[in-house]
């Protein structure tokens, strides 16, 4: 039972935040080395997102077209810089991580403490296209800080796809 306080209060000081996986195939692909991939040059509310998340913040990682289908969610541990050359890559190239992409992704999120929670059918009919959010409780459906405890709470889910 302490253990549940304990994480009730971390949420409470952390951040939620709302990145946006495609059609989840490619995150799905990496999820296993802890990485996600984004754009942070060309993407504004990415840049609000490296300058602003911090360690032990929350991502909901949600699909594209799904009405806000959340896939998983993750601690944010810290960002990447990519750097892939052209005879020596000193970070894991797209295929290596098994995105099937040719979008340019000049950023790693890296996270601890999957949960897959697919299955569970946590909808949050956010219509935005913006890859990295913050989570704003007047425009979400659901309470993610009150969900995220009974995730944490009920941890059966599955860590991994």
């Amino acid at each position: 039972m302490s253990s549940l306080i304990f994480n009730k209060r971390k949420t409470q000081s952390t951040t939620h935040w709302f990145i946006r996986v495609g059609n989840g195939d490619n995150f799905i692909n990496s999820s296993t080395q802890h990485i996600w991939g984004i754009n942070a040059i060309t993407d504004r509310n990415n840049k609000y997102f490296i300058k602003n998340a911090k360690k032990g913040d929350i991502l909901w990682f949600i699909k594209n077209k799904s009405n806000g289908l959340v896939l998983a969610i993750a601690t944010f541990d810290k960002i990447n810089k990519r750097e892939l050359g052209e005879l020596i890559n000193l970070t894991q190239t797209n295929e290596e991580l098994g995105w099937d992409c040719n979008e340019k992704i000049d950023t790693e999120i890296i996270y601890t403490d999957l949960y897959n929670v697919k299955d569970c059918n946590i909808l949050t009919y956010l219509k935005s296209a913006n890859t990295a959010r913050k989570y704003n409780p007047t425009k979400c459906t659901i309470n993610l800080p009150v969900e995220y405890i009974n995730i944490l709470k009920y941890h059966s889910i599955k860590h991994s796809f």
